[in-house]
């Protein structure tokens, strides 16, 4: 009967993925209803034919009708269609992992098979909660058909100062961004420059003077050697303000600011409860390049996805830049906190642990510019995803109910602590990642290895996971950003390409409680851009060829439909880390107008903080060290046979790195990626902590 589960529901899914692509997931319910019941009765019918047993499809399909009714009655404001997605592909991961655990324990492996059986599991089990949870967040925005409004009052007006932290900053950059900020229509205003920490005053000095010739809305301070990262500059800034300020804002140094913000958006803090204000970060100057195009819509995933599913529970995070903050409300939690390099989005745990709201005002009121510099992006999203470990790791407790220090409800313990875990999704890809390798590499030298087998029908069932869950990450991209499916593809290559990198960060906050930074290779004197781009790469490269390498091995060594199975997951793997070397040859290729080279030696573009720290450098070597050893072990400790395995084993349901549209000053994430393109792991499509 669980095999019959297994193929039920990864058919129902499928189908309804399909229902929900084609138009129906708005659909009302006198319209969703019949599709939904003409769905499931597709899902019958292949089991029926799978199975050799009608009578049971149609049990299963009375039983998913029920539970997805229960589903609706749960969430009234989604239709039909969403809520029996999402309940078709969580009993889809439950059902598939019943089926694994009883076969563990079912088949004859030994202690040592079972013990690798069981750590197997786990690990899917990982991977298909961090699916459940992309899908939630796809479900509840493009299944909702009605959003939550907070009331803003047009007649509120209180002191507000926007704070504009810079670090290495080229007074023709952040000149554009003060230059906006004089025309800001706002009648109680100051524009607070703060320089965190740059050396040469050659950089600084212009950004002082500059600050005098716009008058005296706007003030300037230069910290020397100051501690605390951007947090402990922003700590001083704000005690410098008078006391008369109730509203503080933060405005990127890159960003051109419309003359309606702060004004469009300050009302809401007319009531007492709402302790800040964030709306999207958007960016400029990318429209006419395919990467940039692509890394646009990777950014902007995190803002039109998980954003509204979060405001919906009162569970968004302060994203920093374009985000207004009531003052009094950071002093009471204490102000940023300097060990946590997305002091904002953990600022705004607080904020709502101690009973207070956040708004999300959808409506973008600034445009920013994206990282030209391939380096740089790796340097950011390592700093998002290590907040987004580091927050974990401070607030867990409170995540999961158990803490005293923050009074979360249970959707914002829930939209937290799934926000921080999508990371893992690229860790989890690295493991995948391994596992599959080293099963190419037993299968071309014929051992086995002691671990559960899958074999038969279920052999589709990864597959089948992995194309659907790709359709749903393209197609809600699309719905929410109105991108083309070649942009939309090639956000998620993005996301792809981050993979390695978020991994690393993972690592690193587990480790490590201290801040640290990514360090990347510097480009040598007359190297030419294609040189540097692979050798920046290296890891994510030399994991693509053993991929791909391992594939073919395979196919050539052991010609059976379940080793192709294995052999083209393992070939995503090898094509997703690809997306590494890929990333950094289009960034070198973008073409540098007059704008783009003012950024170039901005801070925001090559990644660079104020404050240096030890990098995990050690990192990639105790990973490669980690799975030679595995292979060895398994290899050499498993029996050799004369002939290929005729089921080789099935060490994921599928794999997919996922991070996380992403703020431009926290994690997030982010991210990852996202959906989950597959419901085992994936690369954070967004920041989210």
């Amino acid at each position: 009967m669980l095999l019959e589960l297994v193929l039920f529901f990864a058919a129902a899914s499928a189908a309804t993925t399909a229902a929900a692509i084609l138009g129906g997931v708005r659909l009302r319910i006198w319209a969703g209803l019949p599709l939904g019941i003409v769905v499931l009765a597709v899902a019958a019918g292949v089991v029926g034919y799978l199975m050799q047993d009608l009578n049971t499809g149609i049990v299963l399909a009375a039983v998913a009708l029920g539970a997805t009714l229960l589903m609706r009655l749960i969430f009234r404001p989604w239709s039909w269609i969403a809520a029996q997605l999402f309940t078709m592909v969580v009993l889809g991961g439950l059902s598939y992992l019943a089926y694994a655990g009883v076969l563990t324990f079912v088949e004859q492996l030994g202690p040592l098979g079972t013990l690798f059986s069981l750590l197997l599991w786990v690990l899917e089990l990982l991977a298909l909660t961090l699916s459940a949870s992309y899908i939630f967040e796809i479900c509840d925005v493009l299944g909702r058909r009605q959003r939550l409004r907070h009331r803003v009052d047009p007649d509120y007006l209180p002191k507000v100062v926007l704070q504009v932290p810079t670090y290495n900053e080229p007074v023709d950059v952040v000149g554009e961004t003060l230059r906006s900020l004089a025309r800001v229509d706002y009648p109680n205003l100051v524009i607070q420059v703060v320089d965190n920490n740059t050396k040469d005053p050659k950089v600084w000095r212009p950004l002082e003077d500059l600050c005098k010739e716009l008058g005296e809305r706007f003030q300037f301070m230069h910290l020397e050697d100051w501690p605390g990262y951007k947090a402990g500059a922003l700590n001083e800034a704000t005690k410098r303000l008078s006391k008369d300020v109730e509203i503080i804002g933060i405005v990127d140094a890159d960003y051109l600011v419309d003359p309606d913000f702060p004004k469009a958006v300050i009302g809401h803090f007319a009531d007492p409860k709402v302790a800040f204000v964030q709306t999207p970060q958007d960016y400029r100057d990318w429209s006419d390049d395919k990467y940039l195009r692509g890394l646009y819509y990777s950014y902007h995933y995190f803002f039109v996805v998980t954003m509204p599913a979060r405001a919906n529970r009162n569970s968004i995070i302060f994203a920093g830049t374009m985000g207004l903050i009531r003052r009094s409300v950071l002093d009471e939690i204490g102000g940023w906190n300097p060990d946590c390099v997305t002091e904002d989005s953990e600022a705004s745990l607080r904020m709502l642990g101690h009973g207070y709201q956040g708004v999300y005002e959808p409506k973008a009121f600034g445009h920013g510019l994206m990282p030209l510099n391939f380096d740089g992006l790796k340097k950011q999203r390592f700093r998002w995803a290590l907040g987004g470990i580091q927050i974990l790791r401070r607030h867990w407790r409170d995540m999961i109910g158990a803490g005293t220090s923050l009074r979360l409800n249970a959707a914002q313990r829930f939209h937290y602590l799934a926000g921080s875990l999508q990371w893992f999704g690229d860790l989890l890809m690295v493991f995948f990642t391994v596992l599959l390798l080293v099963t190419a590499l037993a299968t071309v030298l014929h051992h086995e290895l002691p671990v559960r087998r899958l074999a038969g029908s279920v052999l589709v069932i990864p597959l089948v996971f992995l194309v659907t869950g790709v359709l749903r990450a393209l197609w809600a991209m699309r719905q929410t950003s109105r991108s083309s499916w070649g942009d939309a593809l090639r956000a998620m290559r993005v996301w792809f390409a981050l993979s390695w990198v978020v991994s690393l960060a993972c690592l690193k906050g587990l480790t490590g409680a201290r801040a640290a930074f990514l360090r990347t290779p510097k480009r040598r004197d007359e190297e030419a851009g294609w040189l540097h781009a692979i050798r920046s790469a290296k890891a994510e490269t030399l994991i693509s060829v053993a991929g791909l390498l391992g594939a073919i091995g395979m196919v050539v060594a052991s010609p059976y439909p379940s080793t192709m199975a294995l052999a083209a997951l393992l070939l995503f793997q090898a094509l997703a880390y690809a997306n590494g070397p890929w990333a950094g040859l289009a960034a070198e290729g973008i073409e540098l107008t007059p704008l783009r080279r003012k950024f170039l030696t901005s801070g925001q573009n090559v990644g660079d903080w104020p404050s240096p720290s030890r990098t995990p450098g050690a990192v990639p070597v105790v990973l490669a060290a980690a799975g030679v050893v595995l292979a060895v072990l398994a290899v050499l400790g498993s029996p050799s046979s004369n002939q290929a395995p005729s089921a080789p084993i099935l060490p994921a349901v599928g794999a997919k790195p996922t991070e996380q549209p992403s703020p431009s000053s926290s994690p997030t994430q982010q991210p990852s990626v996202a959906p989950s393109p597959s419901p085992t792991s994936r690369s954070s499509p967004k920041p989210s902590p």
